[in-house]
Parts: structure tokens; C-alpha cells; sequence
């Protein structure tokens, strides 16, 4: 073989080795001190009408060793929701509103803790009971709390402490993390359907989109059993946080929407 002929044929093979795709680190360093805005709005149907369901939260961070902890407030809800329609809505976060809950967040963005747990129990337990007080017995309002209290009651510890962290723990879904940089993604598996059905096994892609002028853009393709997710995230690359977030569901012939957005509060 001529060297020129070997050159050659190396520059084929290397051409023909697939480009490794680039990682893309992702820190975890939310902003200290800053009081955020936190909404959530979601559109889905109930009793065969599209209904919106919203609610605001606030939310700050302080360093705390090795970690964070997290200050966050439900202020407000609103819903266009005929009474009965919104019952379980309402009777399940009325409670919490004005209750300030402190997280503990570990150095990877994971909630592991919860400051005077048992306190914002009882401030919860409190609220379903003065709602259930306010309402007749044969109303949706007061069947809906009964309904909350009953699965409130009977939840352990962790239980409490995953259902109070739970609007609050996608903001971290990457937070000290790599996404790929590459045309293939990443491999995705979860469980995915409420609150429109029962909770099925999915899979799919998480694919890079972009990097854009506040950060990273992301979407995921989801599949199961009856269901269907399209997930869109905006990651700042600075804080690690997820900033904005829009998900579409689909369980047979019913769709939701929601969105998520954190932000300076005003």
C-alpha cells in the first residue's frame, strides 16, 4: 500500500467512526435570597368541559452546608371549574395556602427533608377541617375533603413528605446533571397518566434542542400503554433550574396541558 493510499484510507475510517456527542454539564446553584414566582396552569377535561386549574406559589433559596433549603408558599388558587368539577382541587391545596414549608435540598437538588414537619401537618389537617366544617355533608366540597383527609390519614412520614415536595421537585429534574448533546438523545423510562387515568409505565427520547439566550432547550417524547407525553423544558445553564416547562398528555381520547414557569417575582 502507497502512503498516500494508507492516508486515504485512514481519513475513510475515521469518517466513518460516529462523532461521540458532546456532554453538556448542568450545575445545581439556585439563586440565594431571591424571592421567585413559581405558577403552575394546567387545562384539562372534566365532566366533558376544558377546564383550567391554577395555582401560585412562591419560592427562595438559602445556602445551608453542603446544600439548600428551599422556602416555599402556595398563595393563591383560581380555577374556571363549575364547584363540584373543582372540589378535589381545591379541598387537596386550600389547606396549604400561606403555609410556609422549608425543605431541605441535598448538593444534587433532591428534597430530603422537611423543617417542622409535623407543624405543617397540623396546618394542613386544620384547613380540611374548618373546609369540611363550612360545607354540608351532602355537598361535592365536603365529600371531596372527607376524601383528602382519609388519604392524608393514611400516609407515612416519607409519604407526607413526598406528596408536600411534589410540585417542587421537577424544578430540579436536572439540576447537577449532563444532557447529550447529540441527534439520538437519551433514553427515557418513567410512569406517566395521572391525573387523567391510572399511572402506566412510559419510554421514549430526551433530545437537546437548542441552546437559546436563557438556557437550554429540551423536549421529551414519551409512550405507553393508552398514553402519550410531549415534555418541553427550558434549563438555565447558570442555576441548573428548570424555568420553564410545558407538558401535553394524551390517555386515549383526553387531553391535558400545563405549564410551568418560575420567575423574578414582581
Amino acid at each position: 500500500m502507497t502512503p498516500a493510499r494508507g492516508f486515504a484510507t485512514l481519513l475513510l475510517a475515521a469518517a466513518a467512526q460516529p462523532v461521540a456527542a458532546e456532554r453538556i454539564a448542568i450545575p445545581f446553584a439556585p439563586p440565594v435570597g431571591q424571592q421567585l414566582a413559581y405558577d403552575i396552569d394546567q387545562h384539562r377535561p372534566i365532566a366533558g368541559q376544558e377546564s383550567r386549574f391554577s395555582a401560585h406559589r412562591t419560592v427562595r433559596f438559602e445556602r445551608v452546608g453542603d446544600g439548600y433549603q428551599l422556602y416555599a408558599v402556595l398563595r393563591s388558587l383560581d380555577s374556571d371549574a363549575s364547584d363540584a368539577a373543582a372540589a378535589s382541587f381545591r379541598a387537596a391545596l386550600t389547606p396549604l395556602i400561606g403555609v410556609e414549608m422549608r425543605f431541605h435540598l441535598d448538593s444534587q437538588g433532591k428534597i430530603i427533608a422537611l423543617d417542622d414537619d409535623e407543624a405543617v401537618w397540623s396546618a394542613v389537617e386544620h384547613g380540611l377541617e374548618t373546609m369540611m366544617a363550612q360545607f354540608a355533608p351532602d355537598t361535592p366540597r365536603h365529600r371531596a375533603a372527607q376524601s383528602v383527609r382519609t388519604l392524608f390519614d393514611g400516609l407515612a412520614r416519607d409519604g407526607r413528605l413526598a406528596l408536600l415536595a411534589g410540585e417542587y421537585q421537577p424544578l430540579f429534574l436536572f439540576a447537577a446533571s449532563e444532557v447529550e448533546d447529540g441527534a439520538h438523545g437519551r433514553g427515557v423510562k418513567t410512569m406517566a397518566g395521572s391525573p387523567l387515568g391510572r399511572p402506566v409505565p412510559v419510554e421514549g427520547v430526551l433530545t437537546l434542542q437548542g441552546r437559546v439566550a436563557d438556557g437550554l432547550s429540551l423536549t421529551e417524547t414519551l409512550a405507553g400503554p393508552g398514553v402519550d407525553v410531549q415534555m418541553h423544558y427550558n434549563v438555565s445553564p447558570v442555576s441548573g433550574l428548570v424555568t420553564r416547562q410545558g407538558r401535553t398528555l394524551t390517555v386515549g381520547t383526553r387531553t391535558l396541558t400545563e405549564k410551568r414557569v418560575l420567575r423574578p417575582a414582581p
